[in-house]
C-alpha cells in the first residue's frame, strides 16, 4: 500500500473512533454539547491523537536505526580485527580480462546483448509456461533454444559414474545446458598459453610434466541448490574445461560460501596467489535458471514475484557468463594488447535492507565507487558505461542511477548506464558476471573505462572497475588514494 494511502486511512480512522465514541457518550448521557466541547472532542482530541502516533513512530524508527548503526558498527569492528589479524597479508593484485562469453536472454555475446539493450529491443515478456498463483502468465527472461534433452543425454553416463546421488530438476538442467557453452567457450581461449602444448605432450608420453599453473574455477552455483547437486555442477564444468583445452589435474574448483560476494570471492583468491608468489590463472563462471514452477512458486510464497498484487517483485530470468582472468604475468603470454584490467572490487553492506521502504540511498555504492576510482589512480572522466545487475524494482535501478548521477555527472543514463536483470531477468550471479562481461567488452573496444555495480542483493553492495592498460596504475597507499578523491570533489 502507498504510504500516503496508509496515512489517510490512519488519520480517517482516529477522526472517526474519536467521533463515534464522543457522539455515543452525548446521546447516552443527553448533553448538548457547547461549541467549546465540540471544538475539545472532536477537533483537538484526534489531532493529540495523531501526534501521539506520530511521535511514537519516530521513537521506534529512531530505536530501530540506532541498532543498526550499532550493528554495522560492530561488524566493521570485527572486520578490521580480522584484518589486524593478518599483518602479512598482502593486497590483491589487479587481473587482466583475457576473454568474456555470455549466454543471456536477448543475445549469445556481449556485442549483440549490448546492442540490443541500448536498442531497447531487450524486453521482458510475458512467460508461454509459466503462471502466477491466478493462472495469469508472469513476465520472464526466457531463453527459447534451450536443449535439456540434449543436456541431460550428454551428461547421463558422467553423472551415473561420478555423482549418483544427484538429483537435477528441469531449472537445473538448463542452467548447466547454459554454462556449458559458456566454459567450452572460454576453456577454447586458454590454447595459446605457450606451456600447454609441451605439457600435453609430455603427458601423452607419460614424461615428467613441465610447470603449467593451477586454473582456478570459481562456479558460482546458486546457493539454492542442494550440496549434492552444486558438487555436481562444479564438477560437470570443471569437466567440459578440461574436455575443450585444460588438463583435468590442473583445474581447481572454487565454490564461494554463502553470504560471500562473487567480486570478494575472486578478490581473495588473487590475493592468496599473490602472497604466495603463485601464477594466476582463473575463470569466473555463473550459470543459473529461474525458468521453471519450483522457482516461481518459491517466489510466489515469499510474496517477491512480480505480478499485479505486488508490482515491487522479481522477474525469474536464466543465463550463463563467464570471465578468464589472470595476473599480469601470466596475461603477458596472451596476444591480448586491448585487454581490460580488472582491479580489486570495493563495496560495503547496507545498514538497511534495500527491500525496506523508504528512500533510494546510494551512499554504499558511492563511496565503493569513489575510493575505487581514487585508488586505481582512474579520473571519472574516464569512465564511460556503468553496467550493473540491477532489476527492474525501483529501489535496484534508482539506487544504480543515483550513484552513476553522484560519481559520473557526465555520463547519459539512457545510453551509458545498463541493468543486464532488469532486461533479462534476475538470473543471481549470472546476471553480475554478464554485466562484468558488457563492461570488459566496452573496454576491449576502446571506448573509455567501465564500472560494474552489483547490488541485487538487498544489502550486500559491490562495485568493479574495469580499465584499458593504458589507465592502470599501481595501486595507492590510503593517504595518496585520499588525496586523489579530494581532488577529483574539488
Amino acid at each position: 500500500m502507498r504510504p500516503w494511502l496508509s496515512r489517510t486511512l490512519v488519520a480517517l480512522g482516529v477522526f472517526g473512533a474519536c467521533w463515534i465514541g464522543v457522539l455515543w457518550y452525548w446521546s447516552a448521557t443527553r448533553r448538548m454539547p457547547a461549541t467549546s466541547d465540540v471544538v475539545l472532542w472532536l477537533v483537538l482530541l484526534p489531532l493529540l491523537l495523531l501526534a501521539g502516533l506520530w511521535a511514537l513512530r519516530k521513537l521506534a524508527s529512531g530505536v530501530a536505526a540506532a541498532r543498526a548503526a550499532a550493528s554495522a558498527a560492530a561488524a566493521a569492528a570485527a572486520a578490521q580485527a580480522g584484518a589486524a589479524a593478518e599483518p602479512s597479508a598482502v593486497p590483491p593484485s589487479t587481473l587482466i580480462v583475457l576473454a568474456g562469453a555470455l549466454r543471456m536472454p536477448h543475445g549469445d555475446s556481449a556485442r549483440v546483448l549490448g546492442e540490443a539493450m541500448l536498442s531497447r529491443q531487450a524486453n521482458l515478456r510475458l512467460d508461454p509456461e509459466l503462471l502466477d498463483e491466478r493462472g495469469y502468465p508472469i513476465l520472464s527472461g526466457r531463453l527459447d533454444d534451450v536443449d535439456v534433452a540434449a543436456q541431460q543425454d550428454s551428461m547421463a553416463d558422467w553423472l551415473q559414474q561420478h555423482h549418483p546421488d544427484a538429483l537435477l530438476i528441469d531449472e537445473q538442467w538448463r542452467a548447466l545446458a547454459l554454462g556449458t557453452v559458456v566454459a567450452a567457450q572460454l576453456a577454447a581461449e586458454l590454447g595459446p598459453h605457450p606451456a600447454l602444448p609441451d605439457y600435453l605432450d609430455a603427458l601423452a608420453a607419460r614424461k615428467p610434466l613441465p610447470p603449467l599453473p593451477t586454473l582456478q574455477l570459481v562456479a558460482l552455483l546458486p546457493a539454492e541448490w542442494a550440496a549434492p547437486e552444486r558438487a555436481a555442477g562444479a564438477d560437470w564444468l570443471r569437466a567440459v574445461v578440461a574436455q575443450y583445452g585444460w588438463p583435468l589435474e590442473r583445474i581447481s574448483i572454487h565454490l564461494p560460501a554463502p553470504g560471500q560476494t562473487p567480486l570478494l570471492a575472486l578478490d581473495a583468491l588473487a590475493a592468496q596467489a599473490a602472497q604466495a608468489e603463485q601464477p594466476f590463472l582463473g575463470l569466473l563462471l555463473a550459470c543459473d535458471s529461474r525458468i521453471g514452477d519450483t522457482s516461481v512458486q518459491a517466489w510466489a510464497d515469499q510474496f517477491i514475484l512480480l505480478d499485479s498484487r505486488h508490482p515491487d517483485g522479481r522477474v525469474p530470468g536464466e543465463g550463463a557468463a563467464g570471465l578468464l582472468l589472470a595476473d599480469r604475468a601470466q596475461g603477458a603470454l596472451f596476444d591480448a594488447p586491448e585487454a581490460a584490467v580488472l582491479y580489486p572490487s570495493a563495496g560495503g553492506v547496507r545498514a538497511s535492507s534495500a527491500d525496506a521502504r523508504g528512500r533510494i540511498d546510494p551512499a554504499v555504492l558511492v563511496q565503493g565507487a569513489t575510493d575505487l576510482l581514487a585508488k586505481a589512480g582512474v579520473a571519472p572522466g574516464a569512465v564511460t558505461l556503468v553496467s550493473a545487475d540491477s532489476d527492474v524494482r525501483a529501489s535496484r535501478v534508482g539506487e544504480t542511477m543515483a550513484m552513476a548521477s553522484a560519481t559520473l555527472p557526465e555520463l547519459d543514463p539512457a545510453s551509458q548506464v545498463l541493468s543486464v536483470a532488469a532486461a533479462c531477468g534476475d538470473a543471481g550471479a549470472a546476471s553480475l558476471v554478464a554485466a562484468l562481461v558488457l563492461a570488459q567488452q566496452h573496454v576491449r573496444a576502446g571506448l573509455g573505462a567501465a564500472l560494474c555495480v552489483s547490488n541485487l542483493d538487498p544489502f550486500q553492495r559491490s562495485v568493479a572497475l574495469l580499465a584499458p592498460p593504458t589507465l592502470a596504475q599501481p595501486a595507492q597507499t590510503p593517504a595518496s588514494a585520499t588525496d586523489a578523491a579530494q581532488a577529483a570533489a574539488a
